[in-house]
């Protein structure tokens, strides 16, 4: 009996660096496919940056390449987040992509030099590269930089304590009722000194759930989240999640990404990693919502990032076989809508337009997207 017990104890020994093998097997196999996505020279892309697509009218809609920061700036940011999850050659294979990747900033900061970043680069200045129509628009009006951008940039290069306050000030001197109030939200919410999405002045005032989740993420991440302003969008997030008007008005809420699965995956990012009270008061709805979802899609990437969403909100979640999952399909993770710049009614009338709407993909980010939920699976079983 004795022996017995040995012999198993000995095969289980023996199956458990294999079994962390195969683990390790699909984290670097992902790793090295988002490597090889990004770009090697400058091109229509520069060097370090991931290519993204833009399709016109619906997510199966005409395409055209987008040199948008955004996607590469998320990448470099998540992949920041799991530095510490890799080791040997495959952490220095994600330093590397990260170093690549924060190279290319400079040419999407403000042109005063600011730590201020837009999501088409500056200098010149662009709106919707690679398409002749709206190129012209350039020539009257250049988008002003934004909030997302600067806090998910500022975070992937893991700027300095000094420059993120310097910016944070710069934030609250464009949110809402310093200057002038927002014009196209709920009634209820017109007279909450949340942040605006754009740092512009000419810019209406605007809210996006998942730009501000964004941005109290960044104010969090450097222990500045104290002021007014940040207390007014805890404020205005806790309404939109207590009101579930992410799954009742997702596009009116947030324009510029304007689904509920991916609302839910910035909320519940927010919460698992900063428990703020006000909202996560709200976790066991959410998590409702994210099942309920879950249940009924038949998209792959919307399965993985509200399966991400469950296990940060604390909830199980059905395993996924990851080797099957689809990261070429219709996934959007954001939608450029012009329904954000609209009056009231026009906003509430068109939101989730398709005809007004552009729908971006990122394949590369998609895998970063598989590879965050592959490591937080496996963090939780160790």
């Amino acid at each position: 009996m004795n022996f017995r017990i040995t012999l198993i104890i000995s095969m289980l020994l023996a199956c458990a660096p294999f079994a962390r093998a195969q683990e390790d097997t699909f984290a670097t196999r992902l790793l090295h496919e988002i490597a090889a996505e990004q770009a090697a020279a400058d091109s229509f892309y520069y060097a370090g940056m991931f290519p993204s697509h833009r399709y016109y009218g619906s997510p199966r809609g005409k395409m055209k390449h987008d040199n948008n920061v955004f996607f590469t700036g998320l990448i470099a940011m998540t992949l920041g987040e799991m530095q510490d999850q890799f080791r040997g050659p495959d952490s220095a294979l994600c330093r590397n992509i990260r170093t690549k990747a924060c190279a290319t900033f400079p040419n999407f900061r403000h042109k005063s030099g600011r730590s201020t970043y837009n999501f088409w680069k500056t200098n010149p200045s662009m709106v919707f590269p690679n398409s002749g129509f709206l190129n012209l628009f350039k020539k009257w009006h250049s988008l002003p930089d934004d909030i997302d951008d600067t806090s998910i940039l500022l975070l992937a290069m893991e700027a300095d304590s000094a420059t993120a306050r310097a910016t944070k000030a710069l934030m609250e001197q464009h949110a809402n009722t310093v200057s002038y109030g927002i014009k196209n939200t709920f009634k209820k919410y017109r007279d909450i000194p949340a942040y605006s999405t754009w740092f512009g002045k000419s810019m209406p005032i605007d809210f996006d759930a998942c730009v501000l989740a964004n941005t109290l993420y960044f104010m969090h991440h450097y222990n500045m989240a104290g002021s007014r302003s940040d207390s007014a969008t805890v404020q205005l997030l806790a309404g939109f999640i207590q009101h579930r008007e992410y799954m009742t008005h997702p596009a009116y809420i947030s324009p510029h990404y304007a689904r509920s699965p991916v609302l839910i995956y910035h909320f519940a990012r927010l919460i698992g990693r900063y428990p703020i009270p006000e909202l996560a008061q709200h976790r066991a709805m959410l998590v409702a919502d994210a099942q309920q979802l879950l249940a009924a899609t038949t998209d792959d990437m919307d399965r993985v990032i509200l399966s991400t969403a469950l296990l940060w909100l604390g909830a199980s979640a059905p395993e996924i076989d990851l080797q099957e999952v689809k990261t070429d399909g219709d996934f959007v993770f954001f939608v450029a809508g012009f329904n954000s710049l609209l009056p009231d009614f026009g906003k509430k009338t068109f939101s989730g337009y398709h005809l007004i709407s552009y729908y971006y993909r990122c394949p590369a980010y998609n895998k970063v997207l598989l590879l965050q939920h592959h490591l937080l699976r496996t963090s939780l079983k160790a």
